[in-house]
């Protein structure tokens, strides 16, 4: 297949922030490419560098770009660059990204094949219900705005179709529209979308842009979520691996210095490295790929923002030097261990308490609720009526519906008649249930819940999940339920060590991070016992078994079994390291899969060689 473009050497940098570094990419022609990534890590950049509106930075070796002699490019952005009083019509728009082909003769649009694209265009805007082309642009609304997008996007000529996020704000039946026309179109594109379905739907490849480079993946975006799930359980076989290999070394260290024999130092070595693979287990978990594809917050205004903010009670330091924002519509999980802060951290995001250093700025006018765990509002004397309608039949809503106290009342499984029922009679599961739809009837632009899953019954909490899910607002939780957090949650502040590690693919990526954080911890009190059983005596000569005839012949050859096994396992590890999985087929996945099990079994094998060595050597 021909290539349209190659691009080598993308280095591109603002301020501190690195988006590309020597990254490269190579598109074919036809390509139905899906581009994915993180909010922020470049992926409306490398569209610009691709337009040729963006030059990367100097680097070494120089940015290269070869392409095709005809190649062309078209980026369909976000929105319609309109201004404020600006009079333009549905039909005159197309001179606004082509104005070489306005007021020109009847020959020069002939020459330049103009009439193709001007027809193409009043074709697709009747195609997509624009009837009445002479109608002012600035009167339509977001929807049929982008209509018009599409409608420039599909009756462009170019070689290349650049589509940035082009199904928001559509509606169903649009949207079928354009993936017919786009699964027709024989032109190479990228497309930018947060619609899994869509991307399923029409792309052949993947490019994913992370760490400043861009790993490509020969399939469709489902097989690529397929990968990641392989990926996914690779990662965690690797981590019982650990743990396991873990437990049977440290015991192994624990027999003493003489007990350990001959062979002790590669053997030493391999203990030591077991904390070299934990940590780029949590490297890798933390720059892992937030595979439900965040919603784009370019539009959320900041509502909060932490500014090198250091709080201290007394002599203690609980943070140093924070600095993150929350902005309109982030739902927050606050993670970490007991005593860390978590409480004192979203007080001070409330206002109750000021920052020892540094600037906690709210935006103005902000409202800001903050619910513990405690049921401080509901009097034993008082009935749900009077607590949730205070003393009217409607409630007013945050989003500025009104519904009748008894519908509100309802949709928290409580029945009717037990509208007027003092709270005395009332369990603790129903007042906990009261509380909530106390919480979600809150006009606030920030709501902060400590813990709101305690003490919740099944029923409950799916409830509780739905109407925070469904809340427009900024949302902030503490909480222990990590299924909770995954449903509801999509950032993830984890504080440790006096500060904070941010996720901002939510718990999924966090997931595996704390995982291998936990088994770091669990490796380091592991060594804080090793340091005693250290000095542990070793076995006297009167406490030997003396060896068999068989255990001498078999000591006599466990070595060389031993030095093969683990040139087995290096020559495996070195087929691992080297397997290139962004342009691996299914095939290749099977064979790497292959060899992970390999150099598994082989790893198993060579510990249980490197006991049975030990054994021996001790009765001899």
């Amino acid at each position: 297949m021909t290539i349209l473009c190659q691009l080598k050497n993308i280095s591109l940098s603002f301020g501190n922030k690195v988006l590309f570094d020597q990254a490269s990419l190579t598109i074919l022609e036809g390509d139905r490419i899906g581009l994915l990534g993180l909010n922020g890590n470049g992926k409306s950049s490398l569209f610009r560098i691709l337009n040729g509106t963006v030059v990367p930075d100097p680097s070494t070796p120089a940015f290269l770009m070869d392409k095709i002699k005809d190649f062309s490019v078209f980026l369909v952005p976000q929105e319609l660059p309109l201004g404020k009083d600006d009079e333009v019509t549905i039909r005159n728009y197309l001179y606004r990204f082509y104005p070489s082909l306005e007021n020109i003769s009847t020959e020069e649009m002939e020459r330049l094949e103009a009439w193709r694209i001007l027809n193409d265009y009043e074709s697709y805007l009747k195609y997509f219900g624009h009837l009445d082309l002479d109608k002012k642009v600035r009167e339509l609304s977001g929807g049929e705005q982008r209509k018009i997008l599409l409608a420039l996007g599909l009756s462009a000529q170019s070689k290349l179709i650049l589509w940035d996020e082009p199904t928001n704000h559509l509606d169903i039946e649009t949207i079928k529209l354009f993936e017919n026309e786009l699964e027709q179109t024989d032109k190479a594109y990228v497309l930018i979308s947060h619609d899994r379905y869509l991307l399923s739907r029409l792309t052949k490849r993947i490019f994913h842009v992370t760490r400043g480079h861009i790993d490509i993946f020969e399939g469709s975006y489902q097989n690529y979520l397929e990968f990641l799930g392989e990926m996914e359980e690779t990662r965690k076989k690797m981590l019982d691996r650990l743990r396991n290999k873990l437990r049977r070394e440290t015991a192994w260290m624990r027999q003493g210095i003489k007990a350990r024999g001959t062979r002790s130092k590669k053997r030493v070595e391999g203990y030591m490295n077991i904390h070299k693979n934990i940590n780029t287990l949590k490297e890798e978990a933390h720059k892992s790929l937030d595979i439900r594809l965040i919603e784009s917050k370019k539009l959320r205004r900041k509502l909060i923002e932490f500014k090198n903010v250091t709080f201290r009670y007394g002599e203690r330091t609980l943070f140093k030097n924070l600095n993150f924002q929350i902005r309109r519509g982030d739902k927050v999980g606050i993670l970490g261990n007991n005593g860390v802060g978590k409480t004192t951290m979203v007080r001070l995001i409330a206002g109750e308490l000021e920052s020892t250093e540094g600037l906690v700025d709210r935006g103005e006018n902000l409202q800001v609720c903050h619910f513990s765990q405690h049921r401080h509002a509901l009097k034993d004397d008082m009935t749900p009526y009077q607590i949730l309608g205070e003393g009217q039949d409607f409630i007013h809503m945050p989003d500025g519906r009104k519904t009748h106290v008894i519908s509100y009342f309802k949709s928290f499984l409580f029945r009717e008649e037990e509208l007027h029922r003092p709270l005395k009679t009332f369990s603790g599961g129903e007042k906990n249930r009261l509380q909530l739809a106390l919480n979600l009837k809150t006009q606030a632009d920030v709501l902060i819940f400590d813990e709101p899953t305690n003490d919740l019954d099944l029923e409950t909490l799916q409830l509780l999940e739905e109407r925070l899910s469904s809340f427009e607002g900024s949302l902030i939780l503490i909480s222990h339920d990590r299924a909770f957090l995954a449903n509801v949650t999509d950032k993830i502040l984890l504080i440790k060590d006096q500060t904070i590690e941010t996720f901002e693919g939510g718990y999924e990526q966090a997931e595996p991070y704390l995982e291998a954080l936990a088994l770091e911890e669990e490796l380091i009190e592991e060594e804080r016992q090793k340091q005693a059983a250290l000095l542990t005596p070793t076995p006297t000569s009167d406490d030997k078994q003396k060896l068999s005839n068989k255990d001498k012949i078999r000591l006599k050859t466990i070595d060389a079994e031993i030095t093969q096994k683990e040139n087995e396992v290096e020559k495996l590890g070195l087929e691992i390291e080297a397997f290139d999985f962004a342009s691996s087929d299914t095939k290749g996945h099977e064979r790497f899969a292959l060899i992970s099990s390999q150099k598994e079994k082989a790893e198993e094998d060579l510990l249980s060689l490197y006991e049975e060595a030990e054994i021996l050597k001790l009765k001899s």
